[in-house]
Formats: C-alpha cells, sequence, structure tokens
C-alpha cells in the first residue's frame, strides 16, 4: 500500500515539475509582452501627450517578472533536488539524471532574465533623460530601480545558494549574514 503511494507522490512531483516549467515559459513570455507593449507606448507622443509613465513602469514590471521566474526556477530546482536525494524512491536513473542536471546547469538563462530587464532600465532611462532628466522624481526613480535590481540578484543567489544545501535552514543563515557583512 505505502510502496503505491510513494509512486502516486513521485508521480505527483514530476507533474508539479512540468507544470511549473510551463508557468516559468509563460511568466518570461509575459514579461516580454508587457515590457514590450510598455517600451512601444510609452515611447511614443500623441501631439502634447506623453505617456512617460508607462517608461516609469516598464523596469518595475521586469523586475516584478524576474521574481516570478527565480521562483519559479526554485520550484523546479528544488523538487529535482528532492527526487536526487540518497534516500529518495525514484529510479537510480532519474537519481543521476538529476545529479548530473544539477552539477550541469546553464546558468546563462538566469543571467539573460536579469540582462533584459537591465536593459529595460537603461532603455527606459535613457528615453526619460531627454523629457525627465530635471525632475528629481526621475533621479529617485533610477535609485530606486537600481535597489529593486540589487534586490532581485540578491534573491535569487540567495535561492541558488540554498538549492545546493537543499536546506532552509541555509536560506535563512546565509540571508542574515549577507546583510550582517554589508553592514560592516
Amino acid at each position: 500500500m505505502e510502496d503505491h503511494l510513494v509512486v502516486d507522490f513521485l508521480n505527483d512531483l514530476r507533474l508539479e515539475i512540468r507544470e511549473t516549467k510551463k508557468e516559468r515559459a509563460d511568466f518570461i513570455r509575459q514579461k516580454f509582452t508587457y515590457v514590450i507593449g510598455l517600451l512601444g507606448i510609452g515611447s511614443i507622443s500623441i501631439g502634447s501627450f506623453k505617456p512617460l509613465i508607462l517608461l516609469y513602469l516598464a523596469p518595475i514590471i521586469a523586475f516584478t517578472f524576474d521574481l516570478y521566474i527565480v521562483g519559479a526556477s526554485f520550484k523546479i530546482k528544488r523538487a529535482g533536488g528532492f527526487l536526487c536525494r540518497e534516500d529518495s524512491k525514484s529510479s537510480s536513473e532519474e537519481k543521476k539524471w538529476e545529479e548530473w542536471v544539477r552539477q550541469n546547469r546553464d546558468p546563462f538563462p538566469q543571467l539573460a532574465g536579469l540582462l533584459v530587464s537591465i536593459m529595460v532600465l537603461f532603455v527606459s532611462m535613457i528615453v526619460l533623460w531627454l523629457e525627465d532628466k530635471n525632475n528629481l522624481f526621475y533621479w529617485a526613480w533610477i535609485i530606486i530601480n537600481l535597489l529593486i535590481l540589487i534586490g532581485v540578484w540578491t534573491y535569487s543567489y540567495i535561492l541558488n545558494e540554498a538549492i545546493h544545501k537543499f536546506e532552509i535552514k541555509k536560506i535563512i543563515i546565509l540571508f542574515i549574514s549577507i546583510f550582517k557583512s554589508r553592514g560592516k
């Protein structure tokens, strides 16, 4: 009876991985759709009307999607890490595969997502520079976006470090140590 429950659980876990991969792909697609729309519409002017607010929103929307994408990636890696545990009931081939994937991850997709968001920020900054460079709100917006960028990168870094250890306790300890070291 228990073996049947274990098989059902492992199948559910594999299904969760597949669904989360689809969810992550949807987030990436939505990120591009929203950001391109905001940049495109925000860059045009119709008579004296200039929807610059959309340019202010574009990087924040991009960074928000990055958080969802990083979170989905973490869920996938966490489930894969669970499947390859030594005491896991998954097949030895699946364990070998998950371990091989863990050791041979492609770091580019995660970097690419943040690089796209950074490019969105810079494009917005350049276009807004022409219109709002003397506006205090523009400079505060730049500082806030840079802080958000650092926050997203830190969150991503913490999750990636934690997944290697696969211990939730490590997330908390790492998070505290990063902020303590920045305070010195």
